[in-house]
């Protein structure tokens, strides 16, 4: 959950700590130099109030919460423009108006899910994938569609990959895990009870998690090994699509494919061209999609 989302929603704030807490998302940005004696001045309250609302919201203090505080709002106000993730055209909209700004959120969403990689996570989870002998996918509903074209690419250079599609079909394959595995849950709130019970079996069989989620604390981040952001916009429901998470979801997946297929890059090339050729039987007249083998 954001940040700004708990200071909103805590129903367990005293009158003091509440006070507190609206200042905060009404002053945003501008509290960055404030200590916690300027905070209590400025509200009437006192730092005490401000160490216990900080750490009531998990953080050890102020410090630690304003430094969270700020980089959720440095993420909410860059690399997104005026679409509406969740109601991206309006029923007066022409075609064409409707196919320029589903695009547009779809390129405004990848970029919003590379300003949130981190180069040292990335390292981690490549490793983590290269090393594992099977990579397990969990998931529930569409969150795991662009699991499949993952699945597809990384059996092109002989990475086994695993997607369950029978209902509590992922409780046993969690069951039967174990540190050869590797596995990527994908949820975009953090909290779906399925995919928290699977981390939990995870965790005990001390499989390797990379995990992909909203920006924010949530339940799920807690037994990750990776964190990867997705592009945080939409609201959970009320909504005309997955547009933004389904591009930021596909995007992350695509770089890890990208980044294990880098480790082995000339082996992989070879042997993902050898097996398209043999069970590919593609033809072109279109010079432009003629292969030239002999480069490969």
């Amino acid at each position: 959950m954001l940040i700004s989302n708990k200071l909103e929603s805590i129903d367990t704030l005293s009158k003091s700590e509440e006070i507190l807490a609206n200042y905060i998302l009404s002053q945003k940005e501008n509290i960055e130099n404030l200590s916690t004696k300027d905070l209590a001045n400025a509200t009437y309250t006192s730092p005490s109030t401000v160490v216990r609302l900080s750490q009531k919201l998990g953080f050890s203090g102020w410090n630690e919460f304003k430094e969270k505080y700020l980089e959720e709002l440095q993420y909410l106000n860059n690399h997104f423009s005026n679409v509406d993730p969740d109601f991206p055209f309006e029923a007066h909209d022409t075609l064409m108006n409707i196919a320029s700004k589903v695009a547009h959120l779809a390129s405004n969403s990848i970029e919003d899910t590379l300003s949130l990689i981190k180069n040292d996570v990335l390292q981690k989870a490549v490793h983590l994938l290269c090393k594992a002998q099977i990579i397990n996918v969990y998931g529930i509903s569409n969150s795991l569609l662009m699991a499949y074209d993952f699945k597809h690419k990384m059996l092109r250079i002989n990475r086994h990959v695993e997607i369950m599609n029978l209902p509590g079909e992922q409780y046993i394959v969690a069951s039967n895990s174990s540190q050869i595995n590797c596995a990527i849950l994908i949820s975009y709130s953090g909290e779906s009870k399925e995919v928290i019970k699977i981390a939990e079996m995870l965790k005990a069989r001390n499989t390797p998690i990379i995990v992909l989620t909203s920006i924010g604390e949530n339940s799920l981040t807690a037994f990750a090994d990776c964190i990867f952001s997705i592009s945080t916009r939409e609201k959970l429901y009320s909504k005309i699509s997955t547009y933004s998470s389904n591009a930021s979801i596909h995007l992350i997946l695509d770089i890890l494919y990208s980044c294990v297929f880098k480790m082995n890059y000339n082996y992989n090339l070879n042997y993902k061209a050898g097996i398209s050729k043999d069970i590919d039987e593609r033809f072109a007249k279109s010079n432009l999609l003629k292969e030239e083998w002999s480069k490969l």
